[in-house]
């Protein structure tokens, strides 16, 4: 059974970096060692760039359509993680953990009673997560919004503010619960 787990975990090894090579092209630039969990969703690679070791569990989304995803060095994502930039930017620094099942929307529809909702359009903004940050599970972060340095942000919270460097946030909207020591 022993070595069945390792041929196992070789062979997945190997068929994550193919998939990685064949997404790679899809991307405006990407830096080495890009290991990407399968299955690795990209719309919009053309405005879509990531730097060095860049790895992911599974099921995560990529959408640079109509905006732009710049991805520092060392990102690591969990499972299901969703990076939709829509009309925005969504600027990710270097060394940054994000946790399973974490939205980053950079835009909202609009909310005009003269529009049909399903007709609104996108309404951009940027969101900047500085180097050294953790993004717990199931966590939020939505448009025009910067994550200092340093910070932590708990499972669950929903990030509508800015967040100073080296502080931990929480809750729903995210507020200050302490700082890092």
């Amino acid at each position: 059974m022993h070595i069945i787990n390792k041929i196992w975990q070789y062979s997945r090894s190997i068929l994550w970096r193919i998939h990685g090579l064949i997404l790679r092209s899809s991307l405006a630039a990407c830096g080495k060692d890009f290991i990407p969990g399968f299955p690795l969703r990209i719309m919009g690679g053309e405005n879509i760039r990531i730097g060095d070791n860049f790895r992911s569990m599974g099921c995560n989304y990529l959408y640079g359509n109509e905006g732009e995803i710049i991805i520092g060095d060392n990102l690591s994502l969990n499972s299901n993680v969703l990076i939709g930039s829509s009309g925005g930017k969504i600027h990710i620094g270097n060394n940054v953990l994000v946790g399973p099942n974490v939205v980053f929307r950079a835009a909202d529809h609009g909310l005009s009673k003269a529009t049909l909702i399903n007709k609104q359009p996108h309404q951009g903004g940027i969101i900047i997560v500085e180097d050294d940050v953790w993004i717990g599970a199931n966590a939020v972060i939505l448009k025009n919004v910067r994550l200092g340095r340093g910070s932590v942000v708990a499972a669950g919270a929903v990030v509508t503010k800015d967040t100073a460097p080296y502080t931990i946030v929480g809750g729903v909207p995210a507020k200050r619960i302490s700082e890092r020591s």
